[in-house]
């Protein structure tokens, strides 16, 4: 090419030359007169001329373009068809997607279709005139919220002709949201939160951390595929990051929250906090888990569980788990509380008293032969009361009766004991001692001298008392047995002179 480029320039210049010479001109250099120059001499003027075009710089390399391909008449669109477009041609439902046309008859009705698939019928969405070039614009659809994805085809199509034309767009995949109004808790807690994006009028399951996981919740989407305020009920989960996974069942949408769980810390409280064995305590919670049963131990989580406890929905309860304190509980013990899907424990502790019995005799003196009956409060309900005389610092005495406590932990007028005739003028001193409680208690009264004039009967046969209750069961649970049968009093007991109290 460069070559052709350099030959046809020579012959050019020669070609201007001549014509130069032919007509009279003169080059600088040459005789100014009219002569005709000799053949050698037009030569040499040629071939001068040709040597300075040679030596031009030749052009570069960058500045020659390429001559374009010509294309082939065959590939060019040489009619005008009816045209659709679309602005835009990818968009998420409920967007507006306007629509321009061209090349229909001037002035005609243009009727405008939606489709979502080829062979849809179709959804009519009105008509457009077309102007006098058969063009038409200014027409909107709105994209509806049930095209959840794939494409959709706009067919715009001449009423009563055959023109017709149609454009496809896509319906954008959906990046549907879910707004929590808080993302820290614990569980139990009622969590707010607001949807968009998803499907209309779709079913969304709610997941705690994994998908396989039991479904802990569901939500309904509106037919725009939104939902403006809902709420659900943190479940159990380990403490620290974990997540929500929402799934709508139409779009196959999972959108993942996360939630930062917190340590629970519940409490427990009881009825009293001091109270003597035989009473009965009950317990109140709050702050465990929602619905979870609780169980309670005495002293050690690794000793049997005295009670379980179900805690409502907002993980607490009251009043619950009546638990009778055993006379085996002595000083400060400890209730420990667990929850037996969170595992937050708690403890409350009390303080097991001591019983104090008071116990007075029927009389505060009397002769021998003189029977006495006994009274008392502060005791154990429905307890065996023991009766033992002639108590000193270093024995217990001898057991001369025993009763039953009722079921406050009284008792009067009951039992008997009939002072011995070989007794000396003195104070005798009665222990009682209550088979629950333990904690013994006494009573004094005075054995005076008999009367001289008085002869005293022999003195009986002693006796080993037996209580009949220590070898009843039924005395355990509080049912009366009858009334031992007392020492026999002397024959001749000098009752009359007997003081009372």
């Amino acid at each position: 090419m460069r070559k052709l480029l350099v030959v046809l320039g020579v012959i050019t210049i020669v070609a201007v030359i001549g014509g130069l010479t032919g007509s009279g001109l003169s080059l600088p250099g040459t005789s100014s007169n009219n002569a005709t120059p000799s053949s050698s001499t037009t030569a040499a003027r040629a071939t001068a001329a040709t040597s300075r075009v040679l030596a031009m710089p030749s052009p570069t390399s960058t500045s020659v373009v390429p001559t374009p391909t010509p294309m082939a008449l065959s590939q060019l669109v040489t009619s005008h068809t009816p045209l659709v477009l679309l602005n835009p041609s990818s968009a998420r439902p409920g967007s507006t997607i306007g629509v321009t046309g061209s090349g229909f008859d001037a002035g005609s009705t243009v009727d405008i279709t939606l489709k979502h698939q080829k062979d849809d019928t179709g959804t009519a969405l009105g008509f457009v005139q077309a102007d006098k070039s058969g063009s038409f614009g200014g027409f909107n659809l709105t994209l509806p919220s049930t095209f959840v994805s794939g494409p959709f085809i706009v067919v715009a199509q001449e009423h009563g002709g055959s023109k017709e034309a149609e454009a496809t767009g896509t319906v954008a995949a959906n990046s549907p949201q879910v707004t929590f109004g808080t993302q820290v808790g614990k569980p139990g807690d009622i969590i707010a939160f607001s949807m968009k994006g998803f499907a209309p009028s779709e079913t969304v399951k709610v997941y705690f951390n994994s998908l396989t996981s039991p479904v802990i919740d569901t939500v309904q989407t509106d037919p725009s595929g939104d939902v403006r305020q809902d709420s659900l009920s943190v479940p159990f989960g380990a403490i620290g990051n974990n997540a929500f996974i929402f799934v709508g069942q139409k779009s196959q949408s999972p959108v993942t929250v996360g939630f930062l769980m917190l340590n629970l810390y519940p409490t427990l409280s009881v009825n009293t906090y001091a109270t003597r064995a035989d009473s009965t305590l009950t317990f109140s919670g709050k702050g465990f888990g929602p619905n979870e049963r609780v169980i309670m131990h005495l002293n050690s989580v690794q000793s049997p569980p005295i009670a379980v406890v179900s805690a409502d929905g907002t993980g607490s309860f009251k009043n619950a788990a009546a638990f009778t304190i055993p006379f085996e509980l002595k000083g400060k013990n400890t209730f420990i509380a667990i929850g037996e899907q969170s595992q937050a424990p708690s403890t409350v502790s009390i303080d097991v008293l001591p019983y104090t019995p008071l116990a007075e005799t029927s009389t505060y003196g009397g002769r021998p032969g003189t029977t006495v009956t006994f009274y008392g409060t502060g005791w154990a309900r429905d307890e065996v009361v023991h009766v033992f005389a002639g108590t000193t610092p270093q024995s217990q005495g001898q057991m001369v009766s025993c009763f039953l406590s009722d079921q406050n932990g009284n008792f009067g007028a009951t039992g008997s004991y009939t002072v011995e005739p070989n007794l000396q003028a003195g104070q005798l001193v009665f222990t009682l001692i209550g088979n629950k409680s333990q904690v013994p208690a006494t009573a004094k009264m005075q054995v005076m001298a008999p009367d001289s004039g008085i002869p005293l009967a022999p003195a009986p046969t002693p006796t080993q008392f037996k209580c009949p209750y220590d070898s009843n069961p039924s005395a355990s649970q509080g049912q009366a047995l009858p009334t031992p049968t007392p020492v026999p009093p002397p024959p001749q007991a000098p009752a009359a002179d007997t003081p009372t109290s």
